[in-house]
């Protein structure tokens, strides 16, 4: 019988026939045996390019499948090796029944460092399908490579990869976001290839370190390997990262431009060099490709920024940061920090606002001339004193101790003479409105922000519960909790239109709102405040440990064992994590209770109908002297889970109960806590929160988490849990309020993995005395806002003094949220 493809190939024949005089003839090919094992080769879960160290035993094992599988058969198979005498490949069996098997391959005899290639190839048309999709030929290679760690010359054991790879192809809308992170990673070396490493680089450290957190990324851990045999001509291989930034692109790999990787000519390759213990690559000369997008190569390094430090190698540090103030009395101050090596900084000031191709121009061209207005040796602060009010830029060169120049520096600035005013103009407010009520937005849950004004530059703002400010200084509250206006809201605002609804916030609450705005000359805050109305419900609302009533109004024991509680949280292991009500939770006195240390316990909390037991034991703490100190214990109960408890049991399985602090769930792991974790206790009226206790946060650990599982699976994962009575539950709050809550949390169990082992710890409480909590910045609470109705580069004559001072540049916060970018995609070229 005739296949397909023979049919088709039948077809064209006869087409090409009509078309020509020629007698063609059509040939068929062999036709299937229908009685074939069906035997190919599936995709192998090992690399077909096998390393073994000398150490290691010389061998790997491969898959073979076949899709009839009755009788036992032993596969013929056609070996060609690139050397006679290595490679020792067992037969292929199958047993009766068996649909998939493996053979070995040994290689005992291999030189070190020599690489042997092998095809095996199935041929017997009684074992194989001859037209079918799967492949029926294995090509692999085998090595025996030993690595060593590179040591430094004091024994120093890590280098450091500085990263311009990542950030090239996604972005990130945190502050602190680091493009050009920098990690230590301990690097190896071929015994038998000196100057060929490898170093594992793309991992959760290289993330943590771009972003400050764990973000919901996957990586395999995969060696990097750097080929610098020949220090002029540095490249790294194509190969995988194994690191996913988004599910959708795939792997990110990575590859040098160079003549080893693409087909193109040797003379238009871009090297790496290595010298002096570091290795650099030319700016772009790093391409990139993505999995899913195969075939199309970004260009990468695009600031040359990739830098490997070996082992024990010190790069000198010519940082230099600069930092402006508002001009004053005719006078602008700018802070210069000079770190390390940076010898000395010399400086001039232009006309205009240059930027950085400008400032650069102008650093080379100062440098070429020896001319500057100024320079300074350390630290300190450089005065300004123009003739007329302007727009300038100070820029600056850095110099080393054999006053080479390094690096240079910029910072643009606004001057206003003495006797002239440039003031900040903006007309802003918060309005109460029902004009949205018909989508459920309303005074309720909603306020209007309106500004406009002229020439703004930049604005920085934030809505804040007004109750939870605690005197908070603006400036310090923006630079921490502030949001940025985007370019397409600063030109609403400077049109005169910018409006928007910021929505779902609690009912019957004051609200603050902030703003900082620049004209480029001087920051000027502006505030706000508007309260919204109807009935405040708990629902809407997040606590934390200084929301907690005074101990004279927090619940009594009999309230809490007489009162079946409405439960409210947040379950990450719902499909679409929200607060919603759980059920009922109750409590009842402990049999160890006395009058002065009365213990309770708590039913319910975990959210699972357990099978036996599952009361969580707490301490009643208003009254009790041993919990006296108030910056440290507030509330009415402190939950303490004992590992002696005895376990509750779910669906058959005994059951661990437990904490997760925040910083172990920001890296991934799962490590289950008992001891005096958390705290309950009264936020309102009728309403208990759980927090993390604060000689916890003291010892750093935040707990949030109340965890219920077993080795291998997660029961629920507890968090914002509240407990409401019932006379004075107010019922569910909007679906959207509940999202914004659960937004806030979603992202960190996103990055949780569940490990073979759940690992028990003791946390026991540091105990005596503790300092009282660093008060902390109350949230941002907008989070969706809706919307509601190169000139010359010319010298600027300036008086200019110096005070040397110390100066130090405040770090930057981190967040976290890639986005992928359009990347710099290459001219076509080819593997």
């Amino acid at each position: 019988m005739k296949t397909l493809k023979h049919i088709l190939w039948a077809f064209l024949a006869s087409a090409v026939c009509a078309g020509c005089s020629s007698d063609l003839t059509y040939t068929p090919g062999a036709e299937d045996n229908p009685d074939n094992y069906g035997v190919y080769f599936p995709e192998q879960d090992v690399s077909t390019t096998v390393e073994r160290d000398p150490a290691d035993e010389p061998t790997v094992s491969f898959k073979v499948r076949r899709t009839r599988y009755l009788e036992a058969i032993t596969v013929p198979v056609v070996i060609t090796p690139s050397e006679e005498g290595i490679l020792e490949i067992e037969p292929i069996t199958f047993g009766p029944g068996e649909a998939e098997t493996e053979f070995e391959v040994s290689f005992p005899n291999a030189v070190e460092g020599t690489e042997y290639k092998c095809d095996i190839r199935i041929e017997d048309p009684d074992y194989i399908s001859l037209y079918g999709p799967r492949s029926t030929e294995l090509s692999f290679s085998v090595v025996r490579a030993g690595w060593e760690l590179v040591k430094g010359p004091e024994g120093e054991t890590k280098g450091k990869w500085r990263d311009d790879f990542v950030s090239n192809m996604y972005s990130n809308a945190s502050p602190g976001f680091n493009k050009n992170p920098e990690v230590e990673v301990e690097i190896y070396q071929r015994r038998d290839m000196p100057g060929y490493y490898r170093m594992k680089v793309f991992n959760q450290a290289l993330i943590t370190a771009m972003v400050g957190g764990n973000l919901p990324v996957t990586s395999r851990d995969l060696w990097t390997i750097v080929d610098a045999r020949k220090p002029e001509r540095v490249y790294i291989p194509y190969q995988s990262t194994g690191l996913t930034i988004l599910t959708e692109n795939g792997e990110l790999k990575i590859a040098s431009n160079c003549s080893e990787n693409f087909m193109m000519e040797e003379s238009a390759s871009e090297y790496g060099t290595l010298e002096n213990g570091i290795i650099t690559f030319p700016a772009q000369s790093i391409m990139a490709e993505l999995e899913n997008e195969a075939g199309k190569f970004f260009r990468c390094n695009r600031d040359g920024m990739l830098r490997i430090q070996l082992p024990g190698v010190v790069i000198p540090d010519y940082t230099v940061t600069l930092s402006k103030n508002d001009p004053a009395d005719g006078v602008v101050e700018i802070a210069a920090t000079l770190v390390a090596d940076a010898a000395a900084l010399k400086f001039s000031v232009f006309e205009g606002t240059l930027d950085a191709g400008q400032a650069s121009l102008a650093a080379q061209d100062m440098d070429a001339a020896k001319e500057f207005d100024g320079q300074i040796t350390a630290s300190g602060t450089i005065r300004i004193e123009n003739k007329a009010t302007g727009k300038y830029t100070l820029v600056g060169c850095v110099y080393d101790e054999k006053d080479f120049m390094q690096d240079y520096v910029y910072v643009n600035f606004g001057y206003v003479a003495k006797g002239d005013e440039q003031p900040v103009i903006v007309t802003m407010g918060l309005e109460a409105t029902n004009e949205y009520a018909g989508q459920g937005i309303s005074t309720d849950n909603a306020v209007k922000f309106y500004a406009y004004g002229e020439n703004i530059e930049s604005v920085t703002y934030g809505l804040f519960r007004t109750d939870r400010m605690n005197g908070a200084d603006p400036e310090a509250l923006l630079n921490e909790r502030g949001i940025a206006f985007t370019a397409e809201q600063l030109e609403a605002l400077n049109g005169g239109h910018f409006s928007t609804m910021l929505t779902k916030l609690a009912s019957d609450r004051e609200f603050t709102l902030l703003m900082r705005a620049y004209n480029g000359y001087v920051h000027k805050i502006f505030t706000a405040t508007c309260r919204t109305t109807g009935t405040y419900n708990a629902l809407m609302d997040t606590f934390e440990f200084s929301d907690f009533l005074p101990f004279n109004e927090q619940p009594s024991v009999g309230t809490l064992t007489g009162t079946e509680w409405n439960y409210y949280a947040l379950n990450f292991v719902d499909e679409k994590a929200t607060r919603r009500k759980i059920g009922k939770v109750t409590m009842k006195e402990g049999d160890s209770s006395t009058a002065y240390t009365p213990k309770l316990s708590i039913f319910g909390l975990s959210g699972l109908q357990f099978d036996s037991d599952g009361g969580i034991n707490s301490d009643y703490m208003p009254g009790v002297s041993d919990f006296s100190n108030k910056d440290v214990y507030g509330g009415a109960l402190r939950l303490n889970i004992q590992q002696t408890d005895a376990k509750p049991v779910y669906k058959g399985q005994e059951t661990i109960v437990g904490f997760i602090t925040v910083e172990d769930l920001a890296q991934g792991k799962l490590n289950i806590y008992s001891g005096p974790c958390m705290y309950m206790g009264a936020v309102a009226d009728g309403c208990l929160y759980c927090v993390p206790s604060v000689d916890g946060i003291n010892s750093g650990y935040t707990f949030r988490f109340l965890f219920s599982g077993s080795n291998s699976e997660i029961f629920s994962l507890m968090d914002e849990m509240l407990l409401i009575d019932p006379t004075k539950d107010h019922g569910m709050a909007p679906s959207a309020a509940l999202e914004n809550i659960a937004a806030l949390r979603r992202q960190m169990y996103a990055s949780l993995a569940v490990r073979n082992l759940v690992e028990q710890r003791e946390f026991t409480g540091v105990g005596g005395y503790l300092p009282p909590v660093e008060v902390r910045m109350p949230i941002n609470l907008v989070t969706t806002p809706l919307p509601a109705s190169a000139p010359a580069v010319k010298r600027a004559p300036a008086a200019i003094s110096i005070e040397t001072t110390s100066v130090q540049a405040a770090p930057a916060a981190a967040t976290s949220g890639f986005v992928r970018t359009a990347g710099l995609e290459a001219a076509q070229v080819e593997r």
